[in-house]
């Protein structure tokens, strides 16, 4: 007979275990709590609030501090949640600058101090925002899509909100955005925020007249053997490639009727010498490197131009070129012979190919040539008239930014680290380095161009922002309109000025509310004749030799069209007060120190503009606006915002406004000249 106690004793004992199981696991939770890391930091934290404390309210307040996890929420950024100041304590805590990791104050930005609140910190610097270990929280544990950014990169997370082109005190990602462009990215490759790009490279048909074909040739072996600045990659084109290539592209029928073989008459070298240079040309392109580099190189313009092609184009860029940047010149035939002698005997390269027999290239070589141009995507960047040829043969890139690294393909690259921005880097700098067969080519990126390059594809991350969060700057997209319009197109303004947002940025002076600031009179007397306004400078616009009539249109609409109502035009109408004028000559030389970067009367620096035209050429209302607040009319204007009232604006616009003979009622009550 079996032990009736038996089966109750093993119950009993199974119910005992059970119970200290249960326990244990009970435990482990708190035990496994009670070591977490964060503990230590905010401990951590603690003493150091203790020590710094310097008053009764700081002791108290230190004392309070407990042990918590912290949280960030903030429902009007898509539920964004994060949970980084449990361990990064001191952001908000100015006391703890320069403190170690993870105590340190914040550096100030743009969005600090208080932006915590409203962006969090996984906004900028992603990471994995809800975790409360220091590998997941920065992303560095298998299957998390979005690793902390490393510092170098951090002005990536800017364009997330910031759509623009120029993103403020992002001064990298800015340079990136703007090198994609340039490079010809969306040329090959999808990529948000530039769906409106259009191709600054030339168009491609007639090069029969315009070139010869041992130096097309040379071009597409190696461009950069000829023009060692140039944007146009490296295709890395065998012998046959280019061969073919150069046989497709010299069969393609000219936009005009030129003939190659004309023989010109020969021109003034020494007078195209003088009109090369008083037409300032390198105001946009390089001579032997020396110029601004906005234009191509012209240092051997004469050994690849054919003299007939170079004298047509001078008269009329926009006929063979419809997109270039280049203005049209109000050139006479004697001007354009003289520039064409100046041109093509004396800006030669001496290494280049040298012309040989005429060419007539087979057609199967041609045919041959018009798959490899489809195949590496000329058309991306080129085109040919009549001809409707397939871009973007690359890469979808939306979304790039925020690409999970197990879906990127790193070929034969087993030394690059695992991470996104190093596979970024490698795509953009080695681009035919993963595999054989790729037909990306090689731009020769410098380091600081690749780093911009990879901040700003970083910054395409895919996601959806509210509106509110959404930073969308200028549209770049103000089309002049009228007459104006088709002055702006012939004169090409907007490849250096900008109107509406819109157009280039190699002149520091933005048109948009120009009425506001220059009299018509003045602005019609400028573009006659041009002349430097910053005697530390060179000037740099040229001297387009329009007509008296348009010069007038165009100042007139200026004046007129491109004004600010928040400027005043006029705060004078019967003149400036003698006294006000007196007063404002004793701020300009005593408390502000005006002439320490400005030229007046012959005196003062050279760092700011001339101030003697100021009563034909500024308008009173502009300056005493400009006074109280330079910053306004540009960002990056470097004239020091001293806080000024409105009452000394105004006295310092009468003396400019009354110049020189408020300045001889100054020196008088000084006792000699100011």
């Amino acid at each position: 007979m079996s032990d009736p106690n038996g089966s109750s004793d093993r119950l009993w004992l199974g119910f005992a275990i059970s119970s200290v199981l249960l326990l244990v696991v009970l435990a482990v939770s708190p035990v496994k709590d009670y070591f977490r890391e964060y503990r230590g930091f905010q401990n951590g934290y603690k003493s150091r609030l203790l020590a710094a404390a310097g008053t009764s309210k700081e002791l108290a307040a230190a004392r309070a501090e407990t042990v918590r996890v912290r949280q960030i929420w903030i429902p009007k950024l898509n539920d964004h949640v994060d949970r980084c100041t449990t361990c990064h304590l001191g952001v908000e805590n100015p006391k703890m600058a320069g403190a170690e990791e993870p105590y340190r104050y914040h550096p100030l930005t743009p969005h600090t101090p208080g932006g915590f609140a409203k962006f969090g910190c996984v906004s900028c610097h992603r990471g994995q925002g809800r975790a409360t270990t220091r590998a997941e929280a920065h992303g560095d544990v298998a299957d998390w899509d979005s690793p902390l950014l490393p510092l170098r990169y951090t002005e990536a997370a800017c364009g997330t909100c910031h759509q623009g082109d120029v993103v403020p005190e992002a001064a990298l990602l800015s340079r990136g955005r703007a090198l994609i462009e340039r490079a010809g990215c969306p040329g090959c490759h999808k990529l948000e925020r530039h769906e409106g790009w259009k191709s600054v490279a030339p168009e491609l048909d007639g090069l029969a007249q315009k070139t010869h074909v041992e130096w097309l040739r040379g071009w597409l072996k190696e461009p950069r053997s000829l023009r060692p600045k140039t944007w146009m990659p490296n295709f890395h084109l065998s012998d046959d490639e280019v061969a073919a290539l150069a046989a497709f592209l010299w069969a393609q029928p000219p936009r005009h009727p030129i003939d190659p073989s004309e023989a010109l008459p020969e021109g003034d070298f020494d007078r195209g010498k003088t009109l090369f240079r008083e037409s300032r040309c390198i105001s946009c392109h390089t001579i032997d490197g020396r110029g601004n580099g906005s234009a191509p190189e012209l240092g051997g313009i004469g050994s690849a131009a054919n003299r007939a092609w170079l004298m047509a184009f001078l008269g009329d860029p926009h006929a063979f070129q419809p997109a270039t940047a280049m203005p049209r010149y109000d050139f006479t035939r004697q001007d354009l012979l003289d520039l064409t002698t100046y041109l093509s005997e004396d800006l030669v390269d001496p290494s280049a190919p040298a012309a040989g027999e005429p060419y007539r290239p087979p057609l199967k070589l041609v045919q041959a040539g018009q798959e490899l141009y489809h195949k590496y995507g000329c058309a991306g960047c080129h085109q040919i008239a009549g001809r409707n040829d397939v871009a973007q043969i690359g890469p979808d890139l939306t979304g790039i930014g925020g690409k999970p690294v197990a879906r990127l393909d790193f070929g034969s690259r087993d030394d690059l680290p695992r991470t996104l921005p190093d596979w970024l880097a490698a795509k953009v700098s080695e681009p035919r380095s993963f595999r054989e067969g790729l037909k990306m080519p090689e731009f020769g990126f410098t380091p600081d161009q690749v780093e911009a390059l990879v901040t700003a594809l970083l910054s395409y991350d895919g996601q959806t922002i509210p509106e509110a969060y959404r930073v969308v700057g200028p549209t770049g997209h103000y089309q002049p309109p009228g007459r104006f319009g088709a002055l702006v197109r012939r004169y090409r303004c907007l490849s250096c000025h900008q109107m509406e947002g819109t157009g280039g940025d190699i002149s520091t002076a933005p048109l948009t509310a120009e009425g506001s600031k220059v009299s018509g009179a003045w602005l019609k007397s400028y573009l006659l004749k041009p002349r430097a306004i910053r005697p530390v400078l060179t000037d740099r616009m040229i001297p387009l030799r329009m007509p008296d009539e348009e010069a007038g249109f165009l100042a007139d609409f200026v004046e007129n069209v491109f004004v600010d109502n928040d400027i005043p035009a006029e705060i004078f109408p019967d003149g400036a007060p003698a006294e006000e004028a007196e007063r404002g000559g004793r701020l300009y030389y005593e408390r502000f120190g005006c002439q320490s970067c400005h030229q007046l009367g012959g005196n003062g620096g050279y760092y700011g503009p001339a101030l003697d035209d100021s009563p034909s050429k500024l308008k009173s209302g502009w300056i005493a606006w400009w006074l109280q607040g330079p910053q306004r009319w540009r960002p990056d204007v470097r004239c020091p915002n001293f806080g000024m009232d409105a009452t000394d604006a105004r006295d310092l616009a009468a003396f400019l406004m009354t110049y020189p003979s408020a300045a001889d009622a100054v020196g008088s009550a000084s006792g000699g000249q100011p």
